[in-house]
């Protein structure tokens, strides 16, 4: 197994442009659809005087759930990069503060997003470069309305969605994972508009669940017509839950269902903290699926777990490679992955990891063609003064990386070149 010691700042990088948000930034992503534009959201927290933190003491997301008499409001910010450069297009103040957002990955689909919310709402927007305002809010659901009323949270307590993720291959369906450390599935209907969620969790975590991914039935070949994939998720736990869901086709008299298959799979000693991140690769080793994890213990780390195809067999996951990245890994995003075996190298993957107080770290992960993994860290970017909890990048015409990396309490979102 291939393990590497804490990451120094390798190969740093400097901004290009760098800007003073008016709100903390939590989330940032471009637009699949127009790729110059991208969104921000915002988290304001509003502190209650005796609540107040001690100096030092965090109060951005990782501690949401625990404040339970303080309100939160936010934004969503539409930026264009025009010749590297960032131009400010909108501001939407939102009522809540935003936790998280994702364009949807499907064909047709790339320009809207979805986002979730501190006060338990799943929102859709629709980027329209064109408009003279280009984001429109389309459609809102909460927890009620969600669960058809069903949802009657306790006197005095609060609900959060922490994190959302849209199928890769389905337009109409969506997780999303919360503070009282559940995971849900939740379908958008033929329109968009008819939303139902799944009436049971598909995974509880005992704590927080910061983060979920969904995986795909990985042989497109072999697809089952049940529509199988892997849902991750990992929480304040320090647990990676997966299990495998089949999608049941909607017919004249019956709507679409989701089927929960097999047993829940667990990952439970591997990771020190809080699982924060996960990335499905998308690659099969045998009969196991790859996925990278980030986790508040500092750690990258690569996985061989059972795929879709072989989730009802019961199989330990895998440990193959661990690396310290200096900072808690809050997110992950690949950039490139490419097979060349002539060089001795049979994969090499690059990732952009959020790594909190470090800043920004460019991760390299190859195999062998000796069949070893190992984790090296080839990049960096640590101007950021505080907890790096987004970034994201685009491709420009000559082939470079343009990265936006944002920090929590100093408010600051930066420019910067791969």
């Amino acid at each position: 197994m291939g393990q590497i010691m804490a990451a120094s700042a390798a190969n740093p990088r400097t901004s290009m442009q760098s800007l003073r948000l008016d709100l903390p930034p939590s989330c940032v992503e471009f637009c699949p659809a127009d790729p110059a534009y991208f969104l921000v959201g915002t988290y304001n927290l509003e502190k209650s005087e005796s609540l107040a933190p001690e100096d030092g003491e965090a109060d951005g997301p990782k501690l949401e759930s625990q404040v339970q008499t303080q309100s939160r409001n936010g934004s969503l910010i539409v930026f264009q990069l025009v010749n590297k450069a960032i131009i400010h297009l909108q501001t939407e103040q939102q009522s809540s503060a935003v936790l998280d957002l994702h364009f949807n990955p499907n064909p047709g689909w790339q320009n809207i997003s979805a986002v979730v919310s501190s006060t338990a709402t799943l929102s859709l927007f629709e980027l329209s470069p064109l408009q003279d305002k280009p984001l429109k809010a389309l459609s809102t659901a909460n927890m009620a309305i969600l669960t058809r009323g069903e949802y009657n949270p306790p006197p005095g307590t609060e609900l959060l969605f922490l994190s959302c993720c849209w199928h890769p291959t389905r337009a109409d369906t969506i997780t999303i994972s919360t503070s009282a450390g559940n995971v849900h599935l939740v379908n958008l209907g033929r329109d968009g508009r008819d939303w139902t969620l799944h009436p049971n969790p598909v995974l509880t975590h005992s704590l927080e669940a910061w983060c979920v991914a969904i995986s795909p039935y990985l042989d497109p070949s072999q697809q089952p017509d049940n529509q199988a994939f892997t849902i991750f998720s990992g929480g304040d736990d320090s647990v990676l839950h997966y299990r495998t869901c089949s999608i049941v086709p909607a017919s004249e008299t019956t709507s679409l269902e989701y089927r929960l298959d097999g047993y829940t799979s667990t990952i439970k000693r591997d990771h020190n903290a809080g699982v924060t991140a996960i990335l499905p690769l998308g690659l099969q080793e045998g009969v196991s699926e790859l996925v990278i994890t980030g986790s508040y213990d500092d750690h990258i780390r690569l996985f061989a777990v059972a795929s879709a195809a072989a989730a009802c067999t019961p199989r330990p996951a895998k440990l193959l490679a661990e690396s310290d990245l200096a900072g808690g890994v809050w997110r992950l995003k690949l950039i490139d992955l490419k097979h060349s075996p002539a060089d001795g190298v049979f994969y090499r993957l690059r990732i952009l990891a959020s790594c909190m107080h470090a800043g920004v770290r460019v991760v390299e992960l190859v195999k062998t063609t000796d069949g070893d993994w190992e984790f090296l860290t080839v990049g960096s970017f640590e101007e950021h003064k505080s907890m790096n909890y987004g970034t994201d990048y685009q491709t420009d015409h000559d082939g470079k990386l343009c990265v936006i990396s944002t920090s929590f309490y100093d408010k600051l979102l930066c420019l910067w070149e791969l």
